[in-house]
């Protein structure tokens, strides 16, 4: 079926007429920001607004400045946040960068706003903040609006209408990371890392990801995600890529797939949630995918392949393609020889919902869905998944929708998001599976993957609990407790409270998992404690005996763990 089949051509007429009618501009400035203690107004061009305030004084904006901005994170020396800030409607409109999220806050600096539908932009030195208003037109811009420079700190204002195509800074080809990528974020300041899709091609294993900012909170709380790509050879160093699927039409939001290969080709499917932003049946909504010759650079096929919004195709050993459906959808498996045209495989499956990961290791099969769920089948014949949900066997342990792909000789890897204090996405964590000799699965962190902190190691007995306690560092809130009982066989993560409530593992919070192995001898418990200054988070990561893994995050600075 075509992306955009031509009876809905006609339909899209007046809507892409009004898009073109939309405003459509670059501003580069150079502003001074020395000494900024105080809001000020700095410029104005049609609805468009920028000015400096100070995060945290505005009650409306606390929970902007607090979660969605990320501003209250990068305070100055003497403690305050001064925002350079750009708004150009009420709906999605407001961008802005910290001062202290910039390498340098004196002298003149170089701020680019950009507005080329659907994306509204601010760059302050390199350093961006992107939002998506969720409509071709949603405010009134006058047809030959007027500029106007309302500080001294503006020493230069250039307007260009239409957006310059080079406005922005582009990322190259390929660029190595720097910092750790165990609980990596992406650079900006308020950029954060949600769904994840991993696949290998030519023996690098390409990571994918939903580029979040504001917690799914950008374009009027659509989430407006699109895929972002890094890879690695050796696990060892990363390499970041340019957005693999960019956002190019007001009505894309595209929600989680899997990366597959097919004609020696690169490919990642994805979904198209634009029920988000539109009921107009005239939008294309569901299955697709992108192609990639190189690995790096990716062309949108234009192609609705299957009605799920959340769809896994994956290479079958069999040398077909499979496809299981997602994004609420009852759970079954698809199969064919080409992109579409799927025949049923398999229509027991017994869990269905958001974003699926089916898997084979050694004859045997694994199928995540989402958050919670996951089936385990001995063969993957029809018929055959066991639903693993609620027996403590499925592999959970802290992450949102982990995820898993070969990688190497005989080894899978699994990558999820750590769930953020404030909401959807957070940071990039990895784990290596381990398959036992029954079919169960466990974990260990992966072995060529360095965390940011060297690791404390502990020595646990066999029939014995062992307890760990982090107390916060203002002495003021809940310590946090890390327990494992031998005689269950449970770990635990909670707060050091009476009646403590526990969750599903995925929200990180107070969680425990189950079915740890009988250990007959002294085990190591190993920890990574490590204090995000972007977020103010500390995030807390162990390894069971090199069995098992967990982990949690909580809001502030801890103290070194106290062994119990």
């Amino acid at each position: 079926m075509k992306y955009r089949p031509l009876a809905a051509t006609l339909a899209l007429c007046a809507a892409l007429a009004a898009q073109a009618a939309a405003p459509c501009f670059t501003v580069k400035l150079k502003v001074d920001l020395s000494g900024v203690t105080a809001g000020e107004a700095l410029y104005e061009v049609g609805c468009a607004r920028l000015a400096l305030r100070i995060a945290g004084q505005d009650k409306d904006l606390q929970s902007y400045d607090t979660r969605h901005g990320n501003y209250l994170n990068f305070p100055m020396p003497d403690g305050s946040c001064p925002v350079i800030e750009a708004t150009i409607c009420e709906r999605g409109g407001r961008v802005g960068i910290p001062l202290g999220a910039l390498a340098r806050t004196d002298g003149v600096h170089d701020v680019t706003l950009n507005f080329s539908s659907p994306h509204w932009t601010i760059c302050v030195d390199g350093v961006q903040d992107d939002d998506m208003p969720p409509a071709p037109d949603p405010f009134a811009w006058p047809k030959n609006p007027k500029e106007k420079s309302l500080s001294p700190r503006v020493k230069k204002a250039t307007l260009s209408s239409p957006a310059l195509a080079d406005a922005l800074p582009k990322m190259p080809d390929s660029r190595r990371i720097a910092r750790p990528i165990q609980y990596w974020t992406p650079d900006d300041p308020n950029a954060w890392v949600g769904d994840v899709a991993l696949g290998t091609w030519r023996n690098r294993l390409h990571v994918f990801y939903l580029f979040d900012r504001r917690h799914h909170r950008s374009g009027d709380g659509a989430g407006r995600h699109y895929f972002a790509h890094i890879s690695s050879a050796d696990l060892v160093n990363w390499d970041e890529h340019p957005h693999a699927v960019p956002i190019d039409e007001w009505w894309e939001t595209l929600g989680t797939g899997t990366p597959f290969v097919y004609k020696d080709k690169l490919h990642l499917a994805y979904g198209l949630h634009t029920s988000r932003l539109t009921k107009d049946p005239a939008y294309p909504i569901g299955a697709t995918y992108a192609v990639s010759e190189d690995g790096i650079h990716f062309v949108k096929s234009r192609r609705i392949v299957h009605a799920t919004q959340n769809p896994t195709i994956y290479n079958r050993t069999d040398g077909l393609l499979g496809l299981v459906t997602g994004y609420g959808m009852v759970g079954k498996i698809w199969m064919s020889d080409h992109i579409g045209d799927w025949t049923l495989h398999d229509d027991t499956i017994p869990i269905g919902g958001d974003c699926p990961c089916l898997f084979e290791w050694n004859g045997r099969y694994y199928l995540f869905q989402g958050f919670t769920k996951f089936a385990y089948s001995p063969t993957g014949a029809p018929g055959t998944f066991a639903n693993w949900t609620d027996t403590g066997l499925a592999p959970y342990e802290g992450l949102s929708v982990p995820m898993v792909a070969p990688f190497g000789t005989n080894r899978r890897i699994m990558a999820g998001w750590l769930n953020h204090v404030y909401g959807w996405g957070g940071w990039l964590v990895f784990r290596e599976l381990i398959q036992n000799p029954d079919g169960m699965l466990g974990t260990k962190w992966v072995p060529e993957i360095t965390p940011p902190v060297p690791p404390e190691t502990f020595t646990a007995q066999p029939n014995q609990a062992f307890r760990l306690v982090f107390a916060q560092d203002s002495g003021n809130g809940a310590a946090l407790t890390f327990a494992i009982d031998p005689v269950a066989r449970i770990a635990t993560f909670a707060d050091d409270v009476a009646d403590v409530k526990l969750e599903a593992a995925h929200r990180a919070g107070n969680f425990r998992i189950s079915n740890l192995p009988e250990f007959t001898s002294a085990y190591p418990v190993r920890l990574v404690q490590y204090w995000d200054k972007k977020s103010n988070v500390t995030i807390f990561d162990v390894e069971i005996g090199g069995a098992r893994t967990m982990i949690c995050r909580r809001a502030g600075k801890f103290k070194k763990a106290d062994i119990k």
